[in-house]
């Protein structure tokens, strides 16, 4: 005999429920479209977590200090929301309302946000150009992981090589760098296929990528092959 839950007792249940650490709202989700309809940010982010510590040959991230460029909200919601272990987590981001919006709403210690007012066609017109002499407020070498998820996926050559040169100075020794990227072996070097040309939808040739990622001082580890549709090609890179 199949059972119902009662009305009551389900609407009471709801309103009664613990919350979440950390309830965001809809405008700082900038997650493509196709992605916020297969899940919430907060899944989205822990399955890019787990996927990273498998990736990474870890256990647990619960000792790591982890640098995420282009941050958004995902990881800060699923670590707190999920009890993910971290040791530490550092966010960067040129969206001010977002950074403002985490600084003041999360209290946990192990977590740190930094604006940068870097200049981005689509998502931030009016900041300043990146140079491989940008500096982030951050210790150097502090780092064992950075990530930059769907970041590359939106930058021209020249901006990707100031990224991955200014985060090679925060990064540990033993350190590891990730990134997801968009490859197509068919075109010579880079691509924007974003209709407006304005970094939307930004695509390498790989052999041009690795010349690129090496010049700005990374080895390249791997190279796991894209998991569509919530995740595009990825390079595991090292200090050289």
């Amino acid at each position: 005999m199949k059972l119902h839950r009662p009305s009551w007792l389900w609407t009471m249940w709801y309103r009664l429920r613990p919350s979440p650490d950390l309830t965001v709202p809809p405008k700082f989700n900038r997650n493509s479209h196709k992605i916020s309809s297969l899940m919430p940010a907060e899944d989205s982010g822990a399955w890019l977590l787990e996927r990273m510590r498998r990736q990474m040959g870890l256990k647990t991230l619960a000792s790591s200090r982890l640098l995420d460029f282009g941050c958004g909200v995902r990881f800060t919601q699923a670590i707190l929301n999920r009890k993910i272990p971290i040791g530490s987590y550092t966010g960067v981001d040129c969206y001010p309302q977002m950074i403002d919006f985490l600084r003041s709403s999360v209290r946990d210690r192990r977590f740190s946000f930094v604006f940068l007012d870097a200049r981005h066609a689509l998502y931030n017109p009016n900041g300043r150009p990146l140079t491989r002499e940008t500096q982030l407020p951050l210790p150097l070498h502090a780092f064992d992981i950075v990530s930059l998820f769907s970041v590359i996926t939106h930058q021209y050559p020249d901006d990707a090589a100031s990224i991955l040169t200014m985060l090679r100075r925060h990064t540990a020794t033993n350190g590891r760098l990730l990134f997801t990227c968009f490859l197509d072996d068919g075109i010579a070097e880079f691509e924007d296929r974003s209709p407006e040309r304005n970094g939307g939808m930004c695509f390498y040739n790989p052999d041009f990528l690795a010349r690129l990622v090496e010049s700005c001082g990374w080895r390249i580890v791997d190279r796991p092959p894209a998991d569509p549709p919530l995740i595009a090609h990825s390079f595991i890179c090292a200090p050289a």
